[in-house]
């Protein structure tokens, strides 16, 4: 399976480039600006669907090691960063050549262009079909490279029959304009989706408070801290949470474990990683320098104490300072009791 899907990347690369150096040489026989431009952004897409084939293979088929704990996964995001770069600096390319031309318009020779205009839609649109059942990001921002060529060429071709009946040469580098302005948006926005992973951003759709709200309110457990959820690529994630429980024995915290790992079992993760802590242990151990402090006290004021003292010091405050308050609290409201 891992062999087909970057198989599927090696055709798209291989049509592009051959496509890329038919395009060159017909643009220089053809005299068309337009398409020597365009050549230059296919093989800078060639460049960029050859990086997705090596890194798309390395993320497939690499296991984890002891340099890369978590596999190569995120080599696949690696080459969606740089398509995506790559098709911004080919779009603004484009752009730059497309406002030179209608300043100073050219007729190229139409058949030249009709020809390889058909030719561009088919290679392309090949390219697109073998990629477009990609689920990882690489392979989305790949099949946004073929599909906008195989549109760009769709508008060539229009153009070219347009130019074939009447001399308006200015076309070409408008409807080309349009089309790029189109891909920068576009390609903007997958960039910032893969800026969002690689800055470990929680992902679309997971609702981290009500997850943790899930664990709270699940048996023998007392708190929940250092709860993470990222994305190691778009479609796998990672969990890492601490668990504060009641004194439990050994059997007791594997079922909790057990249910803990349900919460999240609606989510497609690649690691979960959960520390199961007695409560009372961390709070002893948390602010055991001020031990003596508390000796002074009995045992529930003690115990009360250091449960508002542990919400105070995760608040900010200095241990000590939270130690005194959360006695102060704690005295208060036992009095009350």
């Amino acid at each position: 399976m891992a062999e087909k899907k970057s198989n599927s990347t090696k055709v798209a690369f291989f049509l592009n480039l051959s496509f890329t150096v038919l395009e060159l040489a017909g643009g220089l026989i053809s005299g068309s600006i337009a398409i020597i431009a365009d050549s230059l952004h296919d093989f800078a897409d060639s460049i960029a669907l050859g990086l997705g084939w090596y890194f798309e293979r390395k993320s497939e088929n690499e296991s984890n090691n002891e340099r890369y704990t978590y596999g190569y996964k995120r080599f696949s995001l690696l080459s969606a960063l740089i398509n995506a770069l790559v098709l911004m600096l080919g779009a603004i390319y484009i752009f730059y050549e497309g406002i030179k031309r209608i300043m100073s318009p050219q007729m190229p020779d139409v058949n030249w262009m009709i020809g390889i205009a058909v030719l561009g839609m088919v290679m392309n649109g090949i390219g697109a079909w073998r990629l477009k059942s990609g689920r990882s990001l690489n392979k989305k921002v790949l099949t946004i490279h073929l599909l906008e060529d195989t549109v760009g060429w769709l508008a060539v071709f229009i153009v070219s029959i347009i130019l074939f009946f009447w001399d308006i040469p200015i076309l070409d580098p408008i409807l080309a304009i349009v089309i790029n302005l189109a891909v920068l948006i576009y390609i903007s926005v997958k960039l910032v989706d893969v800026v969002k992973i690689f800055l470990q951003r929680v992902p679309e759709g997971v609702n981290v408070p009500l997850l943790k709200q899930k664990i709270l309110c699940l048996d023998g457990v007392e708190r929940v801290n250092h709860f993470h959820v990222w994305g190691l690529t778009e479609e796998k994630k990672v969990v890492t949470v601490h668990v504060k429980t009641k004194e439990l024995g050994i059997t007791e915290q594997s079922i909790l474990k057990g249910e803990i790992y349900n919460v999240f079992k609606d989510m497609d993760t690649e690691h979960v990683t959960i520390d199961l802590q007695d409560f009372s242990a961390y709070l002893d151990h948390l602010f055991k320098e001020q031990k003596g402090r508390l000796n002074v006290l009995d045992k529930n004021t003690q115990k009360l104490a250091l449960q508002y003292a542990e919400e105070f010091y995760n608040n900010g405050n200095t241990k000590e300072e939270a130690l005194e308050r959360g006695i102060s609290r704690a005295e208060m409201s036992l009095r009350k009791l």
